[in-house]
């Protein structure tokens, strides 16, 4: 069982600072046990970044996808606990995405939040936004496949061939409870080609090189990385070896 002291301790070794603007894919289980439970993980967050920083959660929901409606109040985030506090957090601003949203608290918040991307991972998105605001990506728990959807806003804005364009559209309930059917693209993966997401050799490349920066905080494996430098690196060495992101299972293809 750690408490707030050690994670905030485990934060500051990986570099996390007063100022900083994190978002944060999490785990909070993989801690094995965290004293006040995942709402101490997030008040050590923003302890640590403090008043003139941002804290922004991921609140992924793929529901949208199979046609069903997205409520800006009440669909809930299907990327853990520690994100759907921060989503019920009534200071905190979501972005109204009905796939990719996030909820988000702190400094930006407004401005991020009033984003109005259509497209999933394009340049304004919150993950385009990630390198103006010279922002971390933090991984808590989690292996690269599993979280760093960071990627696919490289491969958007780079131009890939094993991914292509697909509209989804839907009912959107608004902050204000308004219904309008709308349409909303995601960069997909080519399932006719075989094309299977595989990016944890990226992030082994990453922390060879030392883009990554890892740390141990009670049983979760944590890792920290700046979005500019995760994006030039992406770029030199998916043009140099594409298979880093992917690979094609030939028996589906």
């Amino acid at each position: 069982m750690i408490n707030k002291q050690d994670l905030i301790n485990g934060f500051q070794s990986l570099g996390l600072k007063e100022g900083d603007t994190v978002q944060a894919h999490s785990s909070y289980k993989s801690f094995g046990g965290v004293e006040g439970g995942p709402q101490t993980v997030i008040d050590s967050l923003l302890e640590m970044i403090g008043e003139s920083g941002t804290l922004i959660m991921p609140g992924f929901n793929f529901d949208f996808c199979k046609g069903i409606a997205w409520d800006y109040q009440n669909t809930p985030s299907h990327m853990g606990i520690i994100t759907e506090l921060v989503r019920q957090n009534p200071e905190s601003r979501r972005v109204a995405h009905p796939i990719y949203s996030f909820s988000i608290l702190g400094k930006h918040k407004e401005e991020l939040g009033n984003l109005k991307n259509r497209s999933a991972y394009a340049t304004d998105s919150v993950f385009g936004q990630l390198r103006r605001l010279n922002a971390k990506i933090m991984v808590i728990g989690l292996d690269y496949t599993n979280s760093m959807t960071y990627f696919h806003h490289i491969e958007e804005v780079e131009g890939v061939d094993y991914r292509y364009m697909k509209e989804f559209t839907g009912e959107i309930i608004d902050q204000d409870g308004n219904s309008s059917e709308e349409t909303y693209s995601m960069l997909v993966r080519d399932i006719e080609m075989g094309v299977i997401t595989e990016v944890n050799p990226m992030g082994a490349l990453m922390e060879e090189a030392g883009v990554i920066q890892k740390a141990k905080i009670g049983e979760a494996d944590v890792a920290m990385m700046n979005a500019e430098d995760v994006y030039e690196f992406t770029v030199k060495e998916m043009k140099r070896d594409p298979f880093l992101l992917y690979y094609i299972d030939k028996e589906h293809a």
